[in-house]
C-alpha cells in the first residue's frame, strides 16, 4: 500500500530514513552524523503534509518499507517545477516494484498540481539500477553535475533527470 506519510507515522519515517542515509550515503545530499541527533519533535516540523510538499511510504503489513519525498519549488519564476528526492525502499524489498509504484505515485499526484510542469531529481551517477528504473517511468537525463558532493576524499558526481507532465 502506498499512501502519503502523516505526522503520526514520523517516528517510523525517521528510522527508515537514517537507515538510507547510514547505508548508502552517496546517494543522499544530507548525511548521517550530521542529522542522527535530530529530535523528533524537529523532523515533524520538517514533514511536509501538503499537496505541493509530502512524502510518500510504501508499507507492507503496516511496516514502513520504502518513501520519496516531493517539494513544488515556489518562488514564481521556477513554480512550474518540482523535486523528487529521498527515494528509497528497504534492501530486503528492492526488486519488487514498489519504488516503481512510489515515483508514479508521486507522478499522479504531481500531475493533479495546475500550473505544474516537471518533476526534476539527481541521482548518483553509478546509481544504475535507479537510472534504469526513472528511464522506465519515463525521466530522461538533461546533464550532469560533477563533483555534486564529496565523501571523504571521494566525490559523486549526479545524473540530473526530468519528467515533463
Amino acid at each position: 500500500m502506498i499512501r502519503q506519510l502523516l505526522h503520526t507515522d514520523v517516528e517510523d519515517y525517521w528510522k527508515l530514513r537514517l537507515a538510507a542515509l547510514q547505508g548508502f550515503p552517496e546517494a543522499f545530499g544530507a548525511s548521517y552524523e550530521e542529522v542522527k541527533d535530530n529530535s523528533i519533535a524537529a523532523v515533524r516540523e520538517r514533514i511536509g503534509i501538503t499537496e505541493e510538499n509530502f512524502i510518500l511510504g510504501a508499507f507492507q503489513e503496516g511496516q514502513l518499507i520504502g518513501m520519496v519525498g516531493f517539494r513544488r519549488e515556489h518562488q514564481v519564476k521556477v513554480k512550474h517545477k518540482g523535486i523528487l528526492w529521498g527515494m528509497y525502499v528497504k534492501q530486503d524489498f528492492q526488486g519488487r516494484g514498489i519504488g516503481k509504484e512510489l515515483v508514479q505515485e508521486l507522478i499522479s499526484r504531481a500531475k493533479q498540481l495546475q500550473g505544474l510542469e516537471q518533476i526534476n531529481l539527481m541521482v548518483a551517477d553509478h546509481n544504475d539500477r535507479a537510472i534504469a528504473l526513472y528511464h522506465t517511468i519515463g525521466f530522461t537525463k538533461y546533464g550532469k553535475e560533477m563533483n555534486a558532493m564529496k565523501l571523504g576524499n571521494s566525490y559523486v558526481h549526479e545524473d540530473l533527470m526530468v519528467y515533463r507532465l
